[in-house]
């Protein structure tokens, strides 16, 4: 419980918690830590590491129980790449690791670096406090400037009930420089810290940056063209607008149902069946070009001597008239002129009646 509260703490003071810079610097007593760095070199382009040791110097009585504070560098010279806490190759681990402590950092602007320790039951060592990488972007060189610098010390005491009390006594230093990066022919500055003056964290106000709108060409108050379509789904139904053109009417078409015929059997003596010929002997032909006259056909079987052999028979007719038609007329005829002739003999013989009568 106690490591989570610690790690929570360390979050506000190095990402929230603002700290008064006149009266807190004026509540605090003026600490006599140390922090020391060695310079380095490198060419242009290389990647270069600097270890950082702390020793707090903090009374007999006193652990350090958190630390906060910025360190700065030529953003344009170096870039800040990871912080490291453990060197296997130069068997160095921290102060600060493997306590119930946390120690972050945050680059929150080009150049400078802020950070934050605690430890619920404070730190005794000293030493290696933390190694971080730079790359080389250009010839020159830089220190580093630490400042803000603010820590606190904790006492336990022994109270005559046999519990313990702690209590905790807030430090600070001036800002100062040390160690630093440098190329071939350069010197590392020393005075890097000259013109600064202490300051306290403060919480990181983001201004709102000031949207000016872009200026857009006008279209007179047309509307402008759509230059790109959705595309459609290709068995979808397909949208639209506008008057729709009803599909034409079906209109209805005679069909005519051919005759049902039978296939003709062939005799075993038959080389192959095919469809009859209407041109063959014995058929004739479907109507007349030059007198417009079509002629009907009926399908019959002749017997021959090879066996059954199926063929066309032509109705001689005239137009679109058939036999059957034709005998119904000849019949209507007859049956009229008897019926006329009829009626002449019952009129004949009414008017011979009455003239005897008469007499």
């Amino acid at each position: 419980m106690k490591r989570i509260l610690a790690v929570m703490i360390a979050a506000v003071l190095l990402f929230a918690v603002p700290v008064l810079s006149g009266e807190a610097a004026g509540n605090e007593e003026l600490g006599e830590m140390l922090i020391e760095s060695v310079s380095v070199t490198g060419p242009v382009g290389e990647v270069v590491k600097v270890n950082f040791e702390l020793y707090p110097n903090l009374p007999d009585d006193r652990k350090l129980d958190s630390l906060s504070g910025s360190m700065k560098f030529d953003p344009e010279f170096v870039t800040l790449g990871a912080i490291n806490q453990v060197d296997e190759e130069q068997n160095l681990t921290s102060l600060m690791k493997g306590k119930a402590s946390s120690f972050q950092y945050n680059v929150y602007d080009d150049g400078t670096m802020r950070f934050v320790f605690i430890d619920a039951y404070g730190v005794e060592t000293e030493g290696f406090w933390f190694q971080a990488e730079f790359r080389i972007e250009k010839e020159g060189a830089t220190d580093f400037v630490f400042n803000s610098i603010e820590y606190t010390g904790l006492q336990a005491v022994e109270n005559a009930d046999g519990t313990t009390s702690y209590n905790t006594v807030s430090y600070y230093i001036e800002p100062f420089s040390t160690g630093g990066i440098y190329t071939e022919g350069e010197s590392v500055p020393t005075n890097g810290a000259a013109d600064e003056t202490f300051a306290p964290f403060t919480p990181a106000v983001a201004t709102p940056a000031v949207v000016t709108p872009t200026p857009k060409p006008s279209n007179g108050g047309q509307d402008v063209p759509i230059t790109s379509t959705l595309p459609t789904v290709s068995a979808g139904a397909t949208a639209h607008s506008g008057i729709v053109t009803p599909p034409p009417a079906v209109t209805s078409m005679p069909v005519t149902t051919p005759a049902p015929y039978e296939e003709r059997t062939a005799a075993p003596n038959d080389a192959q069946e095919g469809p009859l010929d209407p041109n063959a002997e014995g058929t004739a032909a479907a109507g007349s070009a030059e007198t417009g006259e079509q002629g009907s056909y009926t399908i019959e079987d002749e017997t021959g001597e090879n066996g059954t052999q199926g063929g066309i028979k032509q109705d001689t007719a005239v137009g679109n008239e058939t036999p059957q038609s034709n005998t119904l007329l000849v019949i209507g005829l007859i049956i009229g002129i008897v019926a006329v002739l009829g009626l002449g003999a019952l009129a004949i013989v009414l008017i011979l009646k009455r003239r005897g009568m008469e007499d």
